[in-house]
């Protein structure tokens, strides 16, 4: 937490609410769907408080359009740009819609990095205004029975998840994220190195998720 600076890796599957979300918790719009359409990652970063932030969007890593080399070049160009260290990993999941790719997304990301990244990766729930239609905060709406594909994937992720309205741009969730994610940091002893990727898989393995 005496970090000065938060890293966060955005990963979800296209029109999850990824760059919206980067955009809220940046309060700037600096990323788009275009920006997006050459399935390169885009980077970029704001203070928030007395911290900087800087937060990468991810494309769809499984996106079933991508070529063989396309994919190792955006696998190599991500693992390089977080080669200074990450402070969490969200999976944007959208509220109104049906699970797809998250478990595969999940998979893969745990095969790219290592095993001990599995304790910086957190669900970060993108939609929220749906709640507030239905007058149910997330936890009521994770506890219905027909979520349970929902609570399955909090629950593979340690219990740890978030839940943003991007059309309601207040500090108050973007505050309680950024505790959350401090929160993991200290029980995980600072943020997720590469040295420890590296220890922990070598880079034939991490080159070679399908």
């Amino acid at each position: 937490p005496d970090d000065p600076e938060i890293q966060i890796l955005l990963m979800g599957r296209k029109g999850s609410g990824k760059s919206s979300s980067a955009n809220t918790i940046l309060r700037e719009r600096k990323f788009t769907v275009q920006k997006q359409k050459n399935n390169h990652e885009a980077e970029d970063e704001s203070e928030i408080g007395k911290k900087q932030v800087a937060v990468i969007d991810c494309p769809d890593l499984l996106d079933p359009d991508l070529n063989e080399e396309q994919l190792e070049e955006m696998k190599e160009q991500l693992v390089s740009r977080c080669s200074a260290g990450l402070s969490a990993v969200l999976l944007t999941v959208p509220l109104e819609k049906p699970l797809q790719n998250e478990e595969e997304i999940l998979d893969y990301i745990k095969c790219l990095f290592g095993p001990e990244v599995q304790k910086y990766i957190m669900i970060l729930f993108t939609h929220g205004d749906e709640l507030e239609e239905l007058d149910q905060t997330i936890h009521e709406y994770l506890k219905h029975k027909d979520h349970e594909d929902l609570q399955r994937l909090v629950t593979e992720c340690g219990g740890k998840f978030h839940c943003f309205n991007n059309k309601r741009k207040s500090d108050d969730q973007i505050q309680e994220l950024q505790q959350k994610i401090e929160g993991m940091m200290m029980e995980s002893g600072g943020k997720f190195m590469m040295e420890q990727m590296k220890r922990n898989s070598s880079k034939d393995t991490r080159v070679n998720c399908k």
